[in-house]
């Protein structure tokens, strides 16, 4: 995207709105719908006034670092910079923040230590945080309400201590997880994570025995989705059970169309990410 400095002088029509002049309650709003990378990178360089709205901390309540680039040395490093960027900016407001594939147990460590207020996380192909990294996070957050995890490692044990601090928890995704052992994960959630009202495993081992210990332990599901789970056989109670008693419920084996990549990441160009970028771009008055 090409940014045009909003004090330059425009040669279209004299009726013009004057950017400058705009509430900075609403830019703020219209900033929080580009992708964070293009913050930092291109939109508060544009004028002083636009750079003095990128550091209200309501700016990065949300956090969205979902990017899937072409591989290249030096990615992990400046993305990692960036949205320990976004974090500090957030000045303890953040409430929601998603990451892709760079996401280390340093990082995670870095916005849980800086964030008592997250609600909201949500790790994808964060294959370097394993070995109770993610668990031991959690407990700095205990009024987590959305635990969102997909294609990344997590255990039963880890799920339990999850549960376990995070009594607020409504909603869990698992989806492509690389699970232990068939049903160990299941148990986990039926134990642990009472208040749940939506519930994603997608791709999982999960069997008869496991779903059947969800829905007993999870009494207040609204939404359960258990597609491509080659395990489960629905044709009998189990089936009708999950159709009585959740309303929005998920199963099959046809391809669900699950591409967490496909629907979440903004469209993103290397360039993007290289353009004007420098260290010095990171301290700010």
């Amino acid at each position: 995207m090409a940014w045009t400095s909003a004090a330059e002088p425009s040669s279209a029509k004299k009726e013009s709105p004057n950017w400058l002049e705009m509430p900075h309650e609403l830019m703020v709003n219209v900033f929080q719908r580009l992708p964070t990378v293009e913050i930092l990178n291109s939109a508060r360089k544009v004028c002083t006034t636009w750079l003095k709205i990128c550091k209200y901390p309501a700016m990065w309540k949300v956090i969205n670092m979902l990017q899937r680039p072409v591989d290249r040395w030096g990615w992990d490093s400046r993305l990692e910079a960036l949205t320990k960027e976004a974090v500090d900016l957030s000045r303890g407001e953040l409430i929601d923040i998603s990451i892709d594939w760079f996401g280390t147990y340093e990082l995670l460590d870095y916005i849980v230590r800086r964030s008592s207020k997250l609600k909201r996380l949500c790790l994808l192909s964060c294959l370097r945080i394993r070995d109770c990294a993610l668990s031991q996070a959690v407990k700095r957050v205990p009024q987590l309400e959305e635990l969102h995890l997909s294609e990344t490692i997590v255990n039963a044990q880890e799920i339990e201590v999850i549960g376990q601090n995070c009594p607020q928890l409504k909603s869990f995704k698992m989806n492509k997880v690389y699970s232990d052992s068939v049903d160990d994960q299941s148990l986990a959630i039926a134990n642990n994570m009472p208040e749940l009202r939506h519930l994603e495993l997608i791709e999982n081992e999960i069997t008869n025995d496991g779903l059947e210990a969800i829905l007993n332990g999870c009494p207040h599901l609204q939404s359960l989705d258990v597609r491509m789970c080659h395990y489960l056989d629905l044709d009998g109670y189990l089936g009708k059970m999950c159709m009585e008693l959740i309303k929005d419920f998920k199963h099959g084996l046809t391809d669900c169309g699950f591409d967490v990549h496909i629907s979440d990441v903004e469209d993103f160009s290397e360039d993007d990410m290289y353009d004007d970028f420098s260290e010095r771009d990171f301290f700010i008055d």
